[in-house]
Order: structure tokens, then C-alpha cells, then sequence
């Protein structure tokens, strides 16, 4: 019967850079959201920590590149697809067009100087809160980012970029 080690091994370099990257999204992530709770007359700090937040995404899609590219052509047919690499990658892109959104979405909010209206929220019957575009993506992204944190925690420290 094969022993399993007591204490892990330390991380690798790549897995060190990987996870500093893991823990810059976390904290810029975390950190553009209590700003704007807490600090709601400036959103300047929110703009910079969401700012921050996309450039570490930026980093984070350029580690996975190697990965993005398979899944890609997986979902294009030119390697054999399997159930769990199609869902990844579904779930990758759902995860990184929330993402686009709420960084549009705040962009137009910036340059009109006011909130943009979420063009259905009369017919989805939405609360008054919840009737700015911005506001609305930014939950579903942070909904979104808290499931697929809490489904790759265990993998969050020790992946390793190909």
C-alpha cells in the first residue's frame, strides 16, 4: 500500500507566479467591491482596484493560453472533444464575457458621467436597485466568480501553467 506524504512539498516557481496571480484577482476583486460599499461618494479607488482586477485577468488568460488554445480547438473540432473539457470551456467563456460586461458596462457608466439602465428591467420586473447595468452584471459576475472559485479552490494553489 502506497503511503501518501505527510506535509505537502513547496511550490514550484510557476506554481508561485501562478498563484500570486490567483491572489491579486482574489484581493482586487475583493477589494473593488468593499471600496464601493464602503467608500460609495469616490469610485475612484473602485475604478482602480476594477482596473488592477482586468489587467491580473489579463496575466491569468496569458498563463492559460496554452490551455484556451486546446479547449478551442476542441470546441472547433479538431481534437476530440470530452465531457469535461467542453464544460471547462463553456464555462471559461460564460465567465469571460461577464467579465467584458461589467468592464463595458462601467466604461459607459464613466463616460456618461450616470448609470446606464438595463434596457429590460421593467419587463423582468427587477427592484429599483437593481435597474443599472453595471450593478447587474457586476452580481452576476460576482455570483458567477464564487462558484468558480469555490469549484477550483482545491486546484487554485497547485495548478500549473503549460
Amino acid at each position: 500500500m502506497l503511503a501518501l506524504p505527510t506535509t505537502s512539498s513547496p511550490l514550484s516557481k510557476v506554481e508561485r507566479r501562478r498563484w500570486s496571480v490567483h491572489v491579486a484577482l482574489l484581493v482586487s476583486l475583493a477589494g473593488s467591491l468593499v471600496s464601493l460599499i464602503y467608500l460609495s461618494r469616490s469610485i475612484t479607488i473602485h475604478v482602480i482596484l476594477g482596473a488592477v482586477f482586468f489587467f491580473f485577468m489579463l496575466i491569468h488568460l496569458y498563463q492559460r493560453r496554452r490551455t484556451i488554445a486546446s479547449l478551442i480547438q476542441r470546441m472547433a473540432g479538431f481534437l476530440p472533444r470530452t465531457g469535461s473539457t467542453t464544460r471547462l470551456g463553456i464555462s471559461d467563456v460564460i465567465f469571460e464575457l461577464l467579465a467584458l460586461n461589467v468592464l463595458v458596462s462601467g466604461t459607459v457608466d464613466i463616460l456618461n458621467h450616470q448609470a446606464a439602465r438595463f434596457p429590460l428591467a421593467a419587463t423582468l420586473h427587477l427592484p429599483p436597485g437593481l435597474d443599472q447595468w453595471h450593478k447587474l452584471a457586476a452580481i452576476v459576475f460576482v455570483v458567477y466568480a464564487a462558484i468558480h472559485i469555490i469549484r477550483r479552490r482545491k486546484r487554485l494553489r497547485r495548478s500549473h501553467i503549460r
